[in-house]
């Protein structure tokens, strides 16, 4: 079984951690790991997306919700720290960078659709593509400033964060992901769609992605 060292971590907001690992392996962006550690006396595994493109030096970045029992046991690792892992493995992946891209994603679901996205930014900067990212207050936008930034850079990328949760200071799009599917779609032709979360979001936009015309090959998606 692999094993990941760990280089650093760090606070994202109070219920989520990002972690940057050296890995032995090449990834493909959008793919997936299962860590393992012995944990109150049991081993336990828990599965987490990368959220990092490939990397030449064959770092990897995971964003954690850290509540719980193994959380907290990947929080009291230290730098050069090690820990199991398997090999790469899922279905997400970057069908075509030359074709415009729509992401879904609502919290840490947000992971693999940044790996894909940067990959698709990276191939072909000029491309056409949207993330719709949702989280229940503003502060849990995760990797905001970052999409903000890469919107200002790439002129064909759209960044369209909505809040469904009691935030007063908030005065953006309010509701989950699904209420602003019609605006995310907006302006392109004939798109690929990506998106990441619970079974109930997954299926929802399963349908309402279909309804709008987009086909069941060209919907790349992962439910956890």
């Amino acid at each position: 079984m692999p094993v990941l060292e760990l280089l650093e971590h760090f606070l994202m907001t109070p219920r989520v951690s990002w972690f940057v690992f050296q890995a032995p392996f090449r990834h493909e962006a959008g793919q997936y790991v299962a860590l393992s550690a012995p944990v109150g006396g049991a081993r336990q595994t828990r599965y987490y997306s990368i959220a990092s493109p490939p990397d030449p030096s064959g770092r990897i970045e995971l964003c954690v919700q850290h509540e719980g029992a193994f959380g907290s046991h990947l929080r009291s690792l230290r730098r050069g720290d090690r820990t199991e892992c398997s090999e790469p493995g899922g279905k997400m992946r970057l069908l075509d960078a030359a074709r415009p891209a729509v992401y879904f994603a609502a919290g840490t679901g947000v992971s693999p659709m940044r790996a894909i996205l940067l990959e698709q930014l990276r191939a072909n900067p000029a491309a056409e593509a949207v993330l719709l990212l949702g989280a229940r207050h503003s502060s849990e936008l995760l990797f905001r400033d970052e999409l903000e930034a890469l919107a200002a850079r790439h002129a064909g990328f759209r960044f369209v964060p909505t809040v469904s949760g009691d935030d007063p200071g908030w005065d953006g799009r309010r509701g989950r992901v699904a209420a602003h599917i019609a605006e995310a779609l907006a302006g392109l032709s004939s798109p690929d769609a990506y998106f990441c979360g619970q079974r109930e979001l997954v299926a929802q936009l399963q349908e309402l992605l279909t309804a709008a015309g987009i086909a069941d090959e060209r919907q790349v998606y992962e439910r956890y």
